[in-house]
């Protein structure tokens, strides 16, 4: 029974290999109590009597033992598109709106009731609550959308050993397009709200972790990359992580973005179509960052064609003469994000072979090498906090002169006196021409040590850089020379 299951399912497959595990699902339903998704009071004014916090619809799919449990179908997961923005029943109500939604994409609007039919009766690979397979398998959190949209890529990979979770995507409160000039903070913190109760799940390895976007879902997966170092691949499926928009413009001006922070190889799959609206300047610009870019060529591809469901219709019949180039680039982004993500959160060798493009003599895969990367401020914090000041002083050559004045300051605070005129020495043998604070910062740990004829030597130093200096704001001058001269005067 369960063999004949899985050959069932294998239809909406397509060539996909089924991996060592069968599949399961579930919908773990939270609230983010910290933003409110319905306001306080209706228009009338009359208090709301419903939970008013941002509903957390979350879908995982994982690695699943063999079990008796029936497999989902795809209309099992059309049904939910109906409660995604609200924890209740689906009824018949919820039913009809569910399929409103997902008919009224352009590419599904003239299917006849017989390919709907066929569409929703396919049966996936998914079990609903089957018994977890024992271990911690990677996470893969994965941006945009809805299950109905794209379950075979999470059901290929839970399949293949990955726990991948996926919630879908809401305006910033109740009634607000998805898409508005709020929507990538939102999304980011809902990316963040799914890590978060990762935390639940037994079987999730939580500091190994990829980050799928699809759509708009590029620039959140990427978002998360910038923001969490745990995360240590990034797949954009024709996503418009390059797009320099008015959306990619608000993005670029958040507090966290930081193309430098991008330090995980980063697989980027898109359509020619969208490759004239991308910035080649972001691109390059991730330089510590390993990225490859597959451009797909054949203008019969729909946007939808990087979710399952554009290879879900053409099973229905829907695609006509696309219907050939559909199944390929199905087949070929599914495999290139497998094989993407179990080299690099799995450690597999591709074996030196580099992806390659979607059909022979089309576009040739456009791979960027990552720029040596120094350690980042965390990592030096963390040293300190580890009393690994030895390992500091040996890394100080890579390291701005700002971070390490910023660590000796940490040490002092800490009272580490000794420790911090080690470092702060450092500063001054590796910038001895600075003007801006060397030398003064580490008078300063003299004066905690109680050496205030050290303290006034060095601060003389400072003062005579510090007048030859012409590039230094006047304000900040004046501030070091007012540090200066209280060292020298209290000598």
């Amino acid at each position: 029974m369960i063999t004949t299951l899985f050959a069932v399912a294998l239809a909406l497959w397509g060539p996909l290999e089924r991996g060592p595990y069968a599949v399961g699902y579930r919908l773990i339903d939270r609230y983010d109590y910290t933003r409110p998704y319905w306001t306080a009071r209706d228009l009338d004014g009359k208090p709301r009597r419903i939970e008013r916090a941002r509903p957390m619809r979350i879908s995982v799919w994982y690695p699943a033992n063999a079990s008796n449990n029936p497999s989902m179908t795809l209309g099992d997961y059309i049904d939910q598109i109906g409660v995604e923005d609200r924890v209740v029943a689906i009824g018949a109500e919820q039913k009809r709106a569910a399929r409103t939604a997902l008919y009224a994409f352009p590419l599904l609007r003239n299917a006849t009731p017989e390919q709907r039919a066929k569409l929703e009766s396919l049966a996936t690979m998914a079990q609903r609550n089957a018994p977890p397979a024992t271990g911690k398998f990677p996470l893969i959190l994965y941006s945009l959308g809805s299950a109905a949209l794209a379950n075979v890529t999470p059901e290929y990979l839970a399949s293949h050993g990955y726990v991948v979770m996926q919630m879908p995507r809401l305006g910033p409160f109740a009634g607000t397009p998805p898409d508005d000039p709020f929507d990538t903070p939102a999304k980011v913190a809902d990316t963040e709200f799914l890590l978060q109760t990762a935390h639940e799940l037994p079987q999730a390895d939580v500091e190994n972790i990829g980050a799928i976007g699809f759509s708009a879902g590029g620039r959140w997966a990427l978002s998360l990359a910038m923001i969490n170092a745990d995360v240590h691949a990034v797949v954009s499926l024709d996503t418009v992580l390059l797009f320099n928009d008015a959306t990619g413009k608000n993005w670029r001006a958040l507090p966290f973005f930081n193309t430098d922070a991008v330090r995980v190889p980063v697989l980027h799959l898109v359509r020619r179509a969208w490759v004239p609206q991308q910035d080649a300047a972001m691109w390059e610009g991730m330089r510590f960052a390993d990225r490859t870019m597959i451009v797909f060529e054949d203008p019969r591809l729909d946007h939808l064609d990087f979710q399952s469901i554009g290879y879900a219709m053409a099973v229905a019949g829907m695609r006509g003469d696309a219907a050939d180039v559909v199944a390929d680039t199905f087949a070929r982004f599914n495999e290139l994000t497998l094989r993407f993500l179990d080299e690099h959160l799995k450690g597999k060798s591709s074996g030196g072979q580099a992806p390659t493009p979607v059909r022979t003599g089309e576009a040739p895969v456009l791979h960027l090498p990552a720029a040596p990367v120094p350690p980042q401020f965390a990592d030096v914090m963390n040293a300190i906090a580890d009393g690994s000041v030895d390992g500091v002083i040996k890394m100080a050559k890579e390291l701005p002169e700002q971070t390490i004045n910023l660590a000796g300051y940490n040490l002092l605070g800490a009272g580490r006196t000794q420790d911090a005129i080690r470092v702060l020495q450092v500063n001054v043998d590796q910038h001895p021409d600075s003007a801006a604070n060397v030398y003064d910062s580490l008078a300063d740990a003299y004066i905690a040590a109680g050496d205030r004829a050290k303290a006034a030597e060095l601060a003389r130093i400072a003062q005579t850089k510090l007048d030859a200096d012409m590039t230094l704001p006047p304000e900040r001058k004046e501030a070091i020379r007012a540090s200066i001269q209280q060292k020298i005067g209290s000598k």
